[in-house]
């Protein structure tokens, strides 16, 4: 995500990192070019080009009407799955607050393992959604992560439709690695709900009703922020409107050159209009083009990693404070692809190897 100062002029006008000046540049130094190339080899009426610019200021309208409705669409879309993005990331800092402070009062093995567990299925399952909005980029299914348990990975594996046995049940052939990424959060829900319920069982004193159900909650919230997230993904911008806006766009900034050519006034002054016009179309077309794909490793896309390190952070320093530090290592430890450090209690490293409860 790209920082700047706003009350700084001089950085605004001329900072590169995540302007659009490196894209639209080009295209502006093409129109200017055409407009001189016009301009020079105009030879009284034989090579005349030009016509009056009564048709173009017509166009200028659906042009402008075209690109101000895309960039709007665009820009509300953006901050709906920002908004969603933020929703993910405090729900779950929430579950693992409301964990911690009603089950502060199981202090043994088991309301510890209770907590343990929590936590890494609930950073299991924000890490997901992020690999969800980050597959178009680098490709990287859920199962895949290094970050996911091994027996988490081999069960999901078993019950998505990556095999010939579950395949059987869908109602479709067309399955896509894509889709199947975008299911891993959907079941790592269940897995979550599964544990939250099995409180009665673990714990020595076991949640009431109501506490039961505010974490139950917090889970929900967090599925249906990814939802969000999920139908921003899987309904893209409208293809005709954008196929329209770019078709007028492209027609009317290449032919500015041809409407000034009539124009006898100094011809520098058409270039450095050209120049800009070219310039502000484009830009609010490139700025939507980044809008309507806010993941991945541009400039201006979400830092993704950088919220989920936040968000882990937040739940180390949440067991720190009620487990301590030898069950917040564990946790790290866990999270880090199962690798321990050398100063683990014995009691600790069995624990970390034993199996998850999926």
């Amino acid at each position: 995500t790209v920082t700047y100062d706003s009350e700084n002029h001089f950085q605004v006008l001329f900072q590169c990192w995540g302007s659009v000046w490196p894209r639209v540049l080009p295209y502006c130094l093409f129109n200017v070019i055409l407009a001189a190339i016009l301009h020079y080899s105009k030879d009284g009426e034989r090579h005349d080009y030009g016509y009056t610019g009564k048709g173009h200021s017509l166009l200028t309208m659906i042009v402008s009407f075209l690109l101000v409705s895309r960039i709007g669409v665009s820009y509300g879309r953006y901050c709906q799955v920002r908004n969603s993005l933020e929703k993910v990331i405090t729900s779950s800092q929430q579950l693992i607050h409301l964990m911690s402070v009603f089950t502060s009062d199981n202090i043994t093995q088991n309301g510890k393992e209770f907590r343990h567990d929590m936590a890494f299925l609930t950073m299991t399952q924000v890490r997901c959604i992020m690999c969800v909005m980050d597959y178009q980029n680098d490709k990287v299914a859920s199962w895949d992560l290094p970050e996911i348990d091994p027996q988490i990975a081999v069960k999901l594996r078993e019950q998505l439709f990556l095999n010939d046995k579950t395949k059987a049940f869908a109602h479709h052939s067309w399955i896509s690695k894509c889709e199947e990424n975008m299911r891993v959060p959907i079941r790592l829900a269940l897995l979550l709900r599964k544990q939250i319920m099995s409180q009665s069982k673990k714990l020595e004193q076991p949640l009431i009703g109501a506490e039961e159900n505010r974490m139950l909650g917090t889970v929900d919230a967090i599925m249906n922020a990814y939802y969000e997230v999920r139908g921003f993904l899987t309904a893209p911008f409208p293809f005709p409107l954008v196929q329209m806006s770019r078709t007028f766009l492209f027609v009317y900034l290449f032919t500015i050159p041809f409407a000034f050519l009539n124009d006898v006034t100094n011809p520098i002054g058409h270039y450095i209009v050209i120049f800009f016009i070219t310039y502000g179309y484009l830009g609010l077309e490139f700025t939507a083009i980044e809008l309507d794909d806010p993941f991945g490793d541009d400039d201006n896309d979400f830092n993704n990693s950088r919220l989920c390190c936040f968000s882990f952070e937040d739940m180390y320093l949440t067991i720190l404070d009620i487990d301590g530090e030898e069950w917040t290592d564990k946790l790290r430890k866990r999270f880090n692809g199962g690798k321990l450090s050398e100063d683990l209690p014995i009691e600790a490293e069995q624990w970390l190897r034993k199996p998850v409860e999926v």
